[in-house]
């Protein structure tokens, strides 16, 4: 069984990298296979096998817009099978069949079950990777473990019931989208209590503060889709409107939006004594702990533009609750700087706005009040430039898609947005120096990533896109 895993294990990286997905995400169905997982079980992967199937040809076209990264994979794959004598095409496909499901059973024992096309094929390849697993027929599948009794075990629990029944398994399923390469899992509330047994510095009453989680790898014909749906008892609707990051311009390759941050850092206040922590920062910098946290317990957005000079500009923008109270903040920051370095903070108007500049190893940094929101920038245009009517990224194709891919709604938990191929040239220009051309044409055919966080109350969904040029 030890020897088996490692082609599962290979299979699971060949279904993860090649997953691509670019249509809108909906609510899954549960799997037909979440049957042969018992009640109690910790955890249940499902991998489509079949390479002829939908999600696998949507993966190898998006593979070939990829410059580079089918044979890449090809080589990985046919080099890690080679090494035990293996052929992915007449040894593994067809002794796996169309899918292949692994359970972790209560007692922590991985039970791994197929519907091979040809039992000789299955039995063949045991054979050649050296396997001795025991063996049962399940439901029309072949159960496989590494002992009579783990399976005894399984069977056992099986007949008192299924994961099909149990409302953690479900929800997370049903948080996932609706067709998939790969689907997964975990009772992380039971696992977590486990942990201390594996680290030795780990509490053994560790608790991660998560029911559940679930993940996927979709495909489809443009990109890749990996969700994450996980579960905080006790968590709120932190979901706001991004406002800010209508402001962004269009020529940015990398913008961040954040807000509804109020309930993490009552998190982490409930865990610290922040009084005690902000005190001895306050006492040791000039500058309030507290008065930081809250400046970002609104909405924010960070992003990164080219520039003309070497250095990307990078542009910060805030609306805390207490925008006065923030401004005297940052400008706090500003003077407490200017004074450890022995420079002044520079005033100038720029359309009616007071901005003032402050000047580091040639690094000019403004920052301006404009009415509820504090910005500051490293560029020289930065806040005409966000205050400006001008193109903005959220009407740009390639956001558009991505948000698309990502299904995202007006009311966000945050997302991280990268026009990957745009990246390139401002990277180069911060190196000073090209990068490798054949890592350069790889990483100009992908478009663009983004990942966003949604959900409400204590289910959180995470969905990363990768978008393929072509």
């Amino acid at each position: 069984m030890r020897r088996i895993l490692p082609v599962l294990g290979l299979l699971a990286v060949v279904v993860l990298v090649a997953g691509c997905a670019g249509a809108k995400t909906s609510a899954s169905e549960i799997p037909e296979s979440a049957s042969l997982a018992p009640a109690d079980a910790l955890a249940y992967v499902t991998a489509i096998t079949d390479d002829g199937s939908n999600q696998w040809t949507n993966a190898a076209e998006v593979l070939e817009r990829i410059t580079g990264a089918r044979d890449a994979l090809s080589t990985a794959v046919d080099s890690a099978l080679g090494e035990q004598g293996l052929d992915w095409s007449t040894d593994v496909a067809p002794a796996l069949g169309p899918e292949v499901v692994v359970v972790l059973t209560a007692g922590k024992q991985a039970v791994v079950l197929v519907q091979p096309e040809d039992e000789a094929k299955l039995d063949a390849l045991l054979e050649k990777s050296g396997t001795q697993a025991a063996r049962a027929t399940v439901d029309g599948w072949d159960a496989l473990a590494q002992s009579r009794g783990a399976l005894d075990e399984y069977r056992a629990a099986l007949a008192k019931g299924t994961l099909e029944g149990v409302d953690a398994f479900t929800r997370g399923m049903k948080a996932l989208p609706s067709d998939a390469l790969a689907r997964a899992w975990v009772d992380t509330a039971r696992l977590s209590k486990d942990v201390g047994q594996v680290f030795a510095q780990a509490p053994p009453d560790l608790d991660l503060g998560l029911d559940w989680l679930a993940a996927s790898v979709s495909a489809e014909d443009d990109g890749m889709l990996v969700t994450l749906a996980l579960s905080t008892p006790g968590g709120a609707d932190t979901r706001y409107e991004p406002v800010l990051f209508k402001r962004v311009p269009a020529d940015a390759v990398a913008a961040l939006s954040f807000g509804g941050t109020q309930e993490l850092l009552d998190r982490v206040e409930g865990g610290v004594d922040l009084d005690a922590v902000s005190g001895a920062v306050e006492k040791a910098t000039g500058i309030s702990l507290r008065g930081l946290t809250e400046s970002l317990s609104g909405e924010g957005v960070v992003y990164v533009r080219g520039s003309d000079g070497d250095r990307p500009e990078v542009t910060v923008a805030l609306r805390p609750p207490d925008p006065s109270k923030t401004w005297s903040t940052v400008d706090q920051i500003a003077r407490r700087v200017a004074e450890q370095t022995k420079t002044t903070i520079t005033v100038r108007t720029e359309n009616g706005v007071e901005v003032r500049g402050l000047t580091l190893e040639g690094q000019t940094v403004s920052f301006a009040r404009l009415d509820d929101t504090i910005v500051a920038t490293t560029g020289a245009d930065g806040i005409r430039v966000f205050l400006a009517n001008g193109p903005k990224l959220v009407d740009s194709e390639g956001y558009e898609k991505a948000v698309e891919a990502v299904d995202m709604s007006d009311r966000t938990r945050g997302f991280l947005y990268v026009d990957v191929d745009g990246l390139v040239p401002v990277l180069e220009a911060a190196l000073g120096q090209s990068v490798p051309t054949n890592v350069r044409d790889t990483v100009i055919s992908i478009d663009s990533v983004i990942l966003e966080a949604s959900g409400a109350g204590d289910v959180t969904t995470v969905s990363g896109f990768v978008r393929a040029n072509g």
